[in-house]
This record gives C-alpha cells, structure tokens and sequence, in this order.
C-alpha cells in the first residue's frame, strides 16, 4: 500500500502541476518554448504636430503619415508577432499602416520592466514591434539588457530604428538602423 500511495501522490502532484496556470509561467515552461531568439524592432513614433504646445496627444504630420508607410515599408519582409505601443494618438498612427487591423497591445511608456516581462512571456522566440518616444527608446534597450547604441535621441529625430535580438539564454545584441524616404 505504501508504494500505491506514494504513486498516487506523484501522479496527482503532475496533473496540478500540469493544469495550474501558474506552473506554465514557470521557468521550466518558459526555458522549452524558447525555439529561437526574440527579436524587438524598437522605433520612435514617427513626426508629430507641434503647433500647439498645450496639445499633449497630437497626431502624426504629413511627414508622419509618409514616415509610417516608410517604416511599413522597411518591415515588409518580417513575420511580426505582436505590435506595442503606448497610449497616444501618435503612436498609434505610426502603427497603423503595419498592423493591417490586428489591434496593438498598449503598454505604459515609463514601465520597461513590465514591457520586457509580457514580450518575453508572450512572444518569446518571435519579432515584435515596439513604438516608444525619444527618451523611451534608450531605456528600453537597457531593460531588454541591450548596451545603448546613442547617447541620446533629439526631438526632431525620428529616422533611428533598432533591432535588439535576445537569443535563448537571454544575451541582447543591438543593431541601430535608420528608415525612411531617404534610407529606401
């Protein structure tokens, strides 16, 4: 009887283990999913209107809108998971040409841990984009534990596109790119 019982007790202890949501966002799990390194495209929103500076949500200029396609149009080639984007209109715009109607998950500008967790939870193993401000962007890479390519980004430039790419065991390789009409 006592090694029937015992049997029991680890065949039971496996199915909780099996069915528990929390042991699915175990290491473990995590570690086996991992099939290929994670890729994050990190860009500023692109050219916003500035002519009223009591605007805290203003949109995208023509320039914008014409940056946003260039940015579809770098992208063309990658298989992007999942977009992220905080919650201004700007942002938004500069997505919406690539999303092609999937719906962006929105993320809290200043909260980087949080965005490294669900991107590395969710999308591990896969590309993702992420639009973020210009003194987002840096930051960002230092969370992903990328080294910052730049010092910092100026207001008016919006032309910077990085790749961090997290292979399996979590080290971060950083590419600084640029886009736009001029880049094509």
């Amino acid at each position: 009887m006592g090694r029937s019982w015992l049997l029991f007790v680890f065949v039971i202890a496996a199915f909780i283990k099996m069915v528990n949501p929390e042991a699915i966002a175990t290491h473990e799990y995590l570690s086996v999913q991992k099939t290929g390194s994670t890729t994050i495209y990190l860009v500023r929103h692109a050219e916003k209107v500035t002519t009223d500076p009591k605007d805290e949500d203003p949109g995208l200029t023509s320039a914008g809108y014409k940056r946003a396609e260039d940015l579809k149009f770098f992208l063309r080639n990658e298989s992007i998971a999942a977009f992220f984007t905080t919650p201004y209109k700007r942002n938004h715009q500069t997505l919406a040409p690539i999303t092609q109607n999937r719906k962006p998950e929105v993320y809290d500008a200043h909260d980087f841990k949080n965005l490294k967790t669900r991107i590395m939870r969710d999308y591990a193993g896969k590309t993702v984009l992420v639009v973020g401000h210009s003194n987002t962007l840096l930051p960002i890479i230092e969370a992903f534990g990328g080294k910052k390519p730049l010092e910092q980004i100026a207001d008016n430039q919006y032309d910077n596109l990085f790749k961090i790419i997290i292979s399996p065991s979590g080290k971060a390789k950083v590419e600084a790119l640029k886009f736009g009409a001029h880049t094509i």
